[in-house]
């Protein structure tokens, strides 16, 4: 099991693999012929499509404002594995900061926030507190604390048993196919 953290106040997430058989997995896909593994980047990338569905619907209900905002950044990558990013350098929200035109009338230079910054806080709500350099901020998301995750861990618990099966099938398929089975 891989544990990701991030900096003291941010949250954690576990991903749990067995090295050997992703090891194993990225062995086979590797050793078929390359019409093969297109195929299943094809494939591959409807069941993301469809997972990255369900993870959108999940973002409706999830009660940060932010989150629809997040729920933009959402893209799925042409891979072999199924695979969904959330997140990212992409600038979502409204804009603030910046200066004031020579002429006086508008804004400019003004920054956003970007998805990837808003995303722990629209899984795991927020709270009031005191950052590493002292300074105070508020709770901007606007929905408690969750461990379990409020839209992201929700859909991968829902849905990754149904897309999982039918990727397993996939890739059972090609094999047999290719006779490498």
């Amino acid at each position: 099991m891989a544990l990701i953290e991030g900096k003291a106040g941010q949250g954690k997430f576990a991903i749990e693999i067995e090295p050997l058989q992703l090891k194993q997995l990225f062995s086979l896909l590797s050793a078929l012929p390359k019409d093969s593994q297109n195929e299943i980047r094809t494939s591959a990338q409807g069941l993301s499509k469809r997972f990255a569905g369900q993870l959108f619907m999940f973002s409706q209900s999830a009660p940060a404002p932010q989150t629809k905002l997040v729920a933009q950044s959402i893209t799925t990558p042409r891979d072999r594995l199924i695979r969904v990013d959330i997140g990212g350098s992409k600038k979502v929200g409204r804009k603030y900061g910046g200066e004031t035109s020579k002429n006086g009338k508008t804004r400019v230079r003004q920054n956003q926030a970007s998805a990837g910054a808003l995303l722990w806080g629209t899984e795991f709500g927020g709270h009031a507190g005191e950052d590493s350099l002292g300074r105070k901020y508020t709770n901007r998301f606007k929905a408690a604390p969750k461990k379990g995750g409020y839209w992201i861990n929700p859909a991968v618990d829902y849905y990754t048993p149904i897309v999982a099966k039918e990727y397993i099938q996939l890739i059972q398929d090609v094999v047999k196919r290719v006779g490498l089975a």
